[in-house]
């Protein structure tokens, strides 16, 4: 998630530097990135003027992305509070445990993220899962909860349905949830086995669940239960490293090539 957010920022950073290097003459003088030739002592041609210039371009398009991201929080926080207004009438809380029960025979869970979390399990859940399997999608719902992932799935799909001319936004709005989901399941992994997960996975794939809450079976369900059954290794630490500092250097990195340090 972090390496989709990474991408979209670099993009935007490139765009304004697009517009920004081919408004101000200087630029056009010489190559982009000049100052990284070893030999050149040339100072930036454009002057301080034009970097103020790049600061507003580059203010305007984080104000932009941001006020599209809020719109789409507030308007998945709305439908939230709907659908618990929903809840409040047609379910009951687990006389045992800290969950909702509706009375429904498709086995489904799901969490309503937002004024604490509620974790939501239908009658079908209940009856067709067994006690470990219903602590493993429970403890994956929590994770969802706990790490705030809807914040995550809601920008990503909040960024691709306003630029879904876009193919980056496209995809990303695709694939966070997704990911939001794998995340889940490490997370579900301290409670339970991976069978065990996968088959609860499984029990609740076709359920179905209410808009704007985060699901078990909602996301790529075959494709989780095959990386859960078949996981490959973790990354070596020298990797992971290079890949988090890659991170942190892609979005800066058409600004410099646009006006250097």
């Amino acid at each position: 998630m972090v390496t989709w957010a990474a991408l979209v920022l670099s993009f935007a950073a490139a765009v304004v530097m697009v517009v920004h290097a081919v408004s101000e003459p200087g630029h056009l003088r010489e190559r982009p990135g000049r100052w990284l030739a070893w030999a050149s002592a040339a100072s930036p041609a454009e002057g301080a003027a034009g970097h103020d210039q790049a600061l507003l371009l580059g203010s305007l398009a984080v104000m932009a992305v941001a006020s599209v991201v809020g719109a789409g929080w507030v308007r998945a926080a709305r439908i939230r509070a709907r659908h618990r207004a929903v809840l409040a009438v047609a379910s009951r809380q687990d006389a045992e445990n800290d969950w909702c029960v509706v009375e429904d025979n498709r086995p489904a869970v799901w969490c309503v993220p937002g004024c604490g979390g509620q974790v939501v399990l239908t009658r079908g859940a209940l009856q067709r899962l067994a006690p470990a399997h219903r602590e493993a999608v429970v403890a994956h719902e929590r994770a969802h909860l706990a790490g705030r992932h809807h914040l995550c799935v809601g920008a990503a799909k909040a960024l691709g349905s306003a630029f879904s001319w876009l193919p980056l936004a496209r995809r990303m709005a695709q694939q966070v949830p997704v990911l939001a989901e794998m995340a889940a399941d490490d997370a579900a992994l301290r409670h339970c086995t991976p069978r065990v997960l996968a088959e609860a996975l499984c029990i609740v794939a076709g359920g179905g669940t209410p808009s704007g809450t985060l699901a078990a079976g909602s996301q790529a369900a075959v494709q989780r239960v095959h990386r859960l059954l078949q996981p490959t290794g973790p990354l070596p630490f020298a990797v992971r490293g290079a890949w988090w500092a890659a991170l942190a250097v892609l979005p800066v990195v058409p600004v410099l090539l646009a006006c250097g340090p």
